[in-house]
């Protein structure tokens, strides 16, 4: 087992694909890849809330985003992606899209920002991309982020447990970094299986409780004595009070994707 020295930081923002690949027209597949794509390269998540339904959406599509210089510039300090409202009127509501055509981008910082609703033109949204890649650029991560390791479910292998409901010790030469998260893995064919699927082992929202995060907005990184599964997800709770209040209601603490960057947790483990 590795040795871990217990620190703090703090903050709420960021969710889990394997795939980090871009679709031709400059787009990530899906909102899971653009964010780790964003958190893998340090870059603003740029989403665009559109629905089929919508005239100024679909004229954005024809006559914007067809645009090679335009598709071009989604590749260039961003990480962009589409979302439709119609298919995922959660996310929509978590970020406040409730009219669209909208722009909303999360910086590295947790910062988030609405830049444009309504259709706006080839020139006007190169130079939307633009603004977000040059201020992008110019946040930094927080120097302690970079020189430690955040330890995932305290060095016990992840695909154990989900498997064999098993506390399994992980061990140091087999180790995965997912979405800034390292895991330590019982043998060679838990850490292949975990990193075809990061995101089914790995624990919901970097391992955050989600009663605190939905109640107060703060990612604080929950324990493994108080986790719980649900629809075959392992969530960490930061006290045995939250544990009961989830088992009461989960699909109230599990609706709702969030955000959360393992820069932002309070209360994690680091190495």
């Amino acid at each position: 087992m590795p040795n871990r020295i217990a620190v703090s930081l703090a903050a709420v923002i960021f969710s889990t694909t394997a795939s980090l690949s871009v679709a031709s027209e400059g787009w990530y597949a899906t909102y899971e890849s653009a964010c780790d794509a964003a958190e893998k390269h340090e870059l603003p998540l740029l989403i665009h809330f559109h629905a089929s339904y919508c005239g100024p959406c679909r004229q954005m599509s024809s006559q914007v985003f067809s645009n090679r210089e335009v598709q071009q510039q989604l590749r260039q300090g961003v990480a962009a992606v589409e979302v439709d409202v119609s298919r995922d009127p959660a996310l929509a509501a978590q970020f406040g899209a409730s009219t669209i055509p909208r722009d909303v981008v999360v910086y590295r910082d947790g910062t988030t920002e609405t830049l444009n609703v309504g259709f706006k033109s080839i020139l006007a949204y190169m130079s939307l991309l633009r603004e977000v890649s040059a201020r992008g650029a110019k946040i930094s991560v927080p120097q302690i982020v970079k020189n430690t390791k955040i330890i995932g479910l305290e060095g016990f292998c992840p695909v154990r447990l989900l498997k064999d409901r098993e506390w399994v010790s992980g061990h140091e030469n087999l180790t995965s970094t997912y979405r800034g998260v390292t895991y330590f893995f019982s043998s060679k064919e838990t850490q292949n299986l975990f990193l075809k699927a990061p995101s089914d082992y790995a624990p919901q929202n970097l391992g955050c409780d989600p009663i605190v995060l939905l109640t107060d907005a703060r990612a604080v990184a929950g324990k493994i004595r108080f986790g719980a599964f649900f629809d075959d997800r392992l969530y960490l709770f930061s006290s045995e009070d939250n544990r009961v209040r989830f088992k009461q209601s989960p699909l109230k603490y599990t609706r709702i994707r969030h955000a959360v960057k393992a820069d932002q947790l309070t209360g994690q483990r680091y190495n």
